[in-house]
């Protein structure tokens, strides 16, 4: 088994100053099944902002992890502002119903609202207790959904996508609103300085072309990144589900910090095409190896992408595709972490990850 020489943030720190390390960071996301490392449900990991800490300090205990941290969620806002849920007692809630009826409805939502959001409340909590308690060992962050997939949650994915040729004006004042209210819980995480991540699933190439991407994503997405990065520079990065194969220089456009790409994308061809312009982070496929394959293929999976990216240009982290799902075995994911941090000792160990 591989052994760490430095803490995450010691690797963070002298990586900054241009130093030595032991190894690249190294990137999983396995908060899925962070609650039932301790035996519990998802509706207990959310009980409080101590809730929400604990299951991360368990997760970086037994995974050993380079980051921590939690998120608002992809249906946050949807919720916040009246959107019905199914919540089971361990796989991610699912919306059964939104509160708004047409895209033109956005203007009866209170703005002000986002102020009294206890998830976001939660969140800023856990982070603030995680900086506290862990802090000199392992950094955390913060994620919230992108305003196109927030949108879905407030008007329904089917309507949203409808809208955007029946009445795409109204659209654009929906995302308008859903991307000022990120912004209003987003900067008080900046202003305390914790990086953060937008989550995008809506936004991908299965779904959009790059000409409706640049229209209804890009402006929206923009304005969160320069937005926040007036504050702190160099703080917002994004992952966004499915194929993004046709969508990859929109998205760089956008100013991310670094691009989280879902296993539906070839890293070999991402890294040629945008790989000069910005961190790639990826992307061992969450089910088909995390959750269904052997230790064995996560080792193999996780050496593979090494192959395909390791020498990016503007750098590499390795991670799963997507999210681990609930019940992803956690020999798997002791498997992935142990393999990805042999193979992240590059650029001193490149032959260990082409056996």
């Amino acid at each position: 088994m591989y052994q760490d020489q430095m803490t995450p943030v010691e690797r963070a720190k002298a990586l900054a100053a241009g130093k030595d390390v032991d190894r690249m960071p190294v990137d999983i996301m396995y908060g899925a099944s962070a609650h039932a490392l301790l035996g519990w449900t998802l509706q207990q990991e959310w009980e409080s902002g101590r809730s929400l800490a604990e299951a991360q300090k368990k997760l970086y205990q037994v995974l050993h992890v380079d980051s921590i941290g939690t998120g608002h969620g992809l249906h946050g806002l949807g919720l916040l502002y009246g959107a019905k849920a199914h919540m089971p007692k361990h796989e991610p809630l699912s919306l059964i119903s939104y509160p708004l009826a047409e895209a033109k409805d956005y203007r009866q939502l209170d703005p002000d609202l986002v102020e009294k959001d206890t998830r976001t409340q939660k969140c800023f909590e856990c982070l603030e207790i995680l900086r506290e308690e862990l802090g000199n060992e392992v950094g955390c962050g913060m994620f919230f959904a992108g305003a196109f997939t927030a949108a879905s949650g407030l008007l329904g994915p089917e309507k949203l996508l409808r809208s955007l040729i029946r009445d795409p004006e109204n659209v654009h004042g929906l995302l308008r609103f859903a991307n000022q209210a990120l912004l209003r819980m987003a900067i008080p995480f900046v202003k305390a300085g914790f990086k953060l991540s937008l989550s995008d699933p809506m936004a991908t190439g299965d779904i959009l072309s790059p000409a409706r991407f640049r229209e209804f994503v890009y402006p929206y997405n923009k304005e969160f990144v320069d937005t926040c990065c007036k504050i702190r520079p160099n703080c917002v990065s994004v992952h966004i589900c499915g194929d993004t194969t046709p969508l990859l220089e929109e998205i760089v456009n956008c100013g991310f910090s670094a691009f989280s790409i879902d296993n539906a994308v070839d890293l070999a061809v991402a890294k040629e095409r945008i790989g000069d312009k910005i961190p790639l982070i990826g992307n061992v496929p969450p089910t088909d190896i995390m959750y269904i394959g052997t230790p064995d293929q996560v080792r193999q999976s996780v050496r593979e992408c090494f192959r395909k990216a390791w020498d990016s240009p503007r750098g590499f982290t390795i991670s799963t595709g997507c999210a681990c799902p609930y019940g992803t075995p956690l020999e798997n994911a002791l498997a992935y972490m142990d393999e990805a941090k042999k193979c992240a000792t590059m650029p001193y160990n490149i032959e260990y990850f082409y056996q």
